[in-house]
């Protein structure tokens, strides 16, 4: 008895302690809450280097890719992919070097030429434009229109970085982009990647992750992307300034990676050449509905149902623009799609390919 009143007066003594101590702000409490979430990533990363599979949420929910997460990370050199990842996690960017060998850069700059001819179509169209001065719009659903870009995604390098910034289970968002800012771009309005998920608050675990891979040499003058380190740790009331923005230079065949929290943008091309690149973009697997809409019903039902029920399956565009095909309303692209003969003719419903 006189064992349990300790234990009781102690208790009650912690309680006090705890009532003194300023109660933490909602940022710090999120900010630890971020870190607790990596701390968990870094240590699947590790079991799974020494050939332990990830059990998910709990051992009856197997997590996705088990097996093949563990076979990916003991091939990969952990040692290596670290520092890369708590760079991103503490600044919001890092830098990969050669990630692409010489061999590779030119093969994948040739296959891509035809793109980059449709984007240098696209700046001379004034009509276009979606920020103050002229702009190059970027094309969309590249892995529809070419298997150029199939070897890139699927580097077990490029991939176990992502495992690490988003957890095993990760899946293409926004997918592969080509985009060529031509001599005389205007900069890009400052931005976040993230922010289609608007009211999820801030800061938050990593949600989307943006790979930029050179295809010419990022210079300041051919504008070379400018983020504002340590930005994806803000809150929402924080507001970027240009002073801020430090741009990332870098060569031919690199990759610049950056948390879609991080505020950023391309700068403007006061050079004489175009500054090509191939954009990927991760979002978590969970970011998404509990079944596939889009597979298990027939688009020919999809056509016959009430506008309601079919923006309930998921085509319309939500938020800020989330669910969108090829810059497009998905209704309207699907009924493109079907009088141009369906699946195989995506490459066609590109605004690359609309006449002026």
């Amino acid at each position: 008895m006189e064992n349990q009143e300790l234990e009781i007066e102690a208790l009650q003594k912690q309680i006090e302690q705890l009532k003194q101590q300023p109660p933490a702000d909602a940022t710090t409490l999120r900010l630890r809450e971020r870190d607790e979430e990596f701390k968990h990533r870094m240590l699947e990363l590790e079991l799974a280097s020494e050939g332990v599979e990830p059990i998910g949420i709990s051992p009856q929910a197997k997590a996705h890719g088990g097996k093949a997460f563990t076979t990916l990370m003991k091939q990969a050199d952990i040692d290596e992919l670290l520092p890369i990842i708590k760079k991103v996690h503490r600044e919001g960017f890092a830098i990969v070097p050669g990630f692409l060998t010489e061999t590779q850069l030119q093969t994948l700059r040739a296959e891509m030429d035809p793109f980059f001819q449709q984007t240098a179509k696209l700046f001379e169209k004034s009509n276009i434009s979606r920020h103050e001065g002229k702009q190059t719009v970027h094309i969309q659903n590249l892995l529809a229109k070419t298997s150029c870009v199939d070897p890139v995604a699927a580097n077990p390098q490029l991939r176990a970085i992502m495992s690490g910034l988003l957890g095993h289970d990760f899946i293409l968002n926004a997918g592969a982009v080509a985009m060529a800012p031509d001599p005389g771009c205007s900069p890009q309005g400052l931005h976040r990647d993230d922010g289609f998920y608007a009211w999820i608050p801030r800061p938050h675990i990593p949600l989307v992750i943006t790979v930029a891979i050179a295809l010419d040499d990022f210079t300041t003058e051919n504008g070379a992307t400018g983020l504002i380190p340590k930005s994806c740790l803000w809150d929402e009331a924080r507001s970027p300034q240009d002073t801020e923005i430090e741009q990332q230079e870098m060569s031919a065949g690199s990759m610049l990676i950056w948390d879609g929290a991080t505020f950023h943008r391309g700068g403007g091309n006061q050079s004489k050449t175009p500054r090509r690149t191939l954009t990927l973009n991760y979002t978590r697997g969970w970011l998404r509905t509990q079944f596939n809409q889009y597979l298990s019903v027939p688009r020919k039902r999809i056509e016959e149902m009430p506008d309601v029920l079919r923006a309930d399956l998921g085509y319309h565009r939500s938020a800020l623009g989330l669910g969108g095909c090829d810059y497009q309303d998905p209704m309207n692209y699907l009924t493109r799609l079907n009088q141009h003969g369906g699946d195989d003719n995506q490459n066609v419903l590109g605004q690359e390919n609309e006449q002026p």
